[in-house]
């Protein structure tokens, strides 16, 4: 019997050493995945693209410079282009004089007032005669679209469109800050987003079946530790000699082990992620087809470290609370507990006496709320998918001549599954604990 015993202390232990070993290269590789994704997800976002003006002056112009460069002035589309620029003259010219006619003084003002508009008008009737320009737009517009074949004009025209319409952009104020974009290019290497997006989603692929197979391997493996230390001991807590079966010192060790692994997983590790992206946006200028694809909306995977580091950070007294509260509920109580555990199941030195010791190993877990954290992260994913979907279903519905492909991609991350796992081993843990006590009683 006492062989047995040995066997099942030396296995409980060597399974926990094999779980822990396995979380540290899970841990890392979690967090080394969500560094991926959040650089993934700045080159691609959609300041970047759909609503940086620099990328629409370069998509336009590439659309103005192939119009111009297919405009072949034959004989049909000389006459189209003649009446165009005849129209657009006569425009012109009756705006010019609609303006010169609003700057005349009004007659009704002084001798002086009228002096000068009779010397303004006569100055503009000299320098500007306006029917004769009137007359003279059909050869103005024969003029301009003689221009038109010189060699080098399409170029002129290509490059002085540009600088309007960059122009246009700096006058605006719409520049985009792109720093951050430009530090994930060389931080990776990379010449341009196409090859940093490849080789990002490269290394994202190449971890994430190694991330699955860990994964599963630590809960089967902490699973595994709870089966064999609490399965399989002597009935009713009677050893073969007739005395209580207290549980051995190695087999507590590896059970409060294995349940703070999980708790050290799940707060390490990312719980739930956020992603709204445009995946392909379609619409057409000029005749010309422009897209816009993996255009980035909205990203965000934290662990629960990382939302207390960025509360600590913020130095707001309300953000401080916060993050004094989810510290003290979901990480001092449930590591006190996991101690006290230990102490109060063997009596060291009369702790089961102390109110301290018996309250975080009896009665903390009331105060932890782990288990309302874990339904509160599964409702904020429901809640979290059912707004972007909603939000993302109106995106696409917007508009009959604009073609909107979106994805939702909120889901829950292993960190979730990994705290999951501690609530339900806490739960297992002091169960155990009482049916010692009333063993004891």
């Amino acid at each position: 019997m006492q062989t047995g015993h040995r066997v099942r202390q030396i296995l409980a232990v060597a399974l926990l050493i094999g779980a822990g070993w396995l979380m540290v290269g899970l841990i890392g590789d979690l967090n080394r995945v969500k560094v991926l994704k959040t650089d993934l997800a700045e080159i691609h976002h959609v300041r970047y693209g759909l609503l940086d003006a620099d990328v629409w002056v370069a998509r336009i112009g590439e659309i103005l410079e192939k119009r111009v460069d297919e405009l072949d002035l034959t004989e049909d589309s000389r006459a189209q282009v003649t009446q165009a620029v005849t129209q657009l003259l006569d425009t012109l010219i009756r705006e010019i004089e609609r303006n010169l006619a609003q700057r005349r003084p009004d007659p009704g003002g002084s001798w002086l007032n009228q002096l000068q508009g009779v010397l303004q008008q006569g100055l503009q009737d000299l320098l500007l005669d306006v029917a004769r320009l009137r007359d003279r737009v059909p050869e103005y517009a024969d003029a301009f679209v003689e221009q038109l074949s010189v060699p080098g004009v399409k170029e002129q025209i290509k490059a002085r469109l540009q600088v309007l319409l960059r122009d246009a952009v700096a006058s605006s104020g719409a520049g985009t800050d792109r720093r951050p974009l430009e530090a994930v290019l060389v931080g990776y290497g990379c010449a341009d987003v196409d090859a940093c997006s490849r080789l990002i989603v490269t290394e994202i692929g190449e971890l994430q079946p190694r991330i699955q197979q860990q994964l599963g391997a630590v809960i089967g493996l902490t699973a595994l530790v709870f089966m064999v230390s609490l399965i399989g001991g002597a009935p009713r807590g009677k050893a073969s000699d007739g005395t209580t079966d207290r549980l051995a010192p190695a087999l507590l060790f590896a059970l409060v082990g294995a349940t703070f692994l999980l708790l050290v997983g799940g707060l390490a590790t990312p719980m739930i992620e956020v992603d709204a992206r445009i995946t392909a946006l379609t619409f057409q200028l000029l005749g010309e087809p422009v897209v816009f694809a993996d255009q980035v909306l909205y990203f965000q995977t934290k662990s629960i470290v990382d939302v207390m580091r960025i509360l600590f950070e913020s130095g707001q007294a309300d953000m401080l609370l916060v993050a004094v509260l989810l510290t003290l509920f979901s990480v001092v109580f449930p590591a006190l507990k996991l101690l006290a555990t230990y102490a109060f199941y063997f009596d060291w030195s009369g702790s089961r006496g102390s109110a301290t010791v018996g309250f975080f190993a009896l009665k903390s877990g009331k105060w932890s709320m782990a288990d309302v954290m874990v339904v509160a992260i599964f409702m904020a994913y429901i809640g979290f998918d059912a707004l972007v979907a909603n939000q993302l279903g109106g995106l696409r519905g917007a508009s009959d001549a604009v073609t909107v492909l979106t994805t939702n991609g909120t889901s829950l991350e292993p960190g979730f599954y990994l705290f999951l796992g501690f609530v339900l081993a806490g739960l297992v843990l002091s169960t155990a604990l009482e049916n010692r006590l009333d063993r004891d009683r």
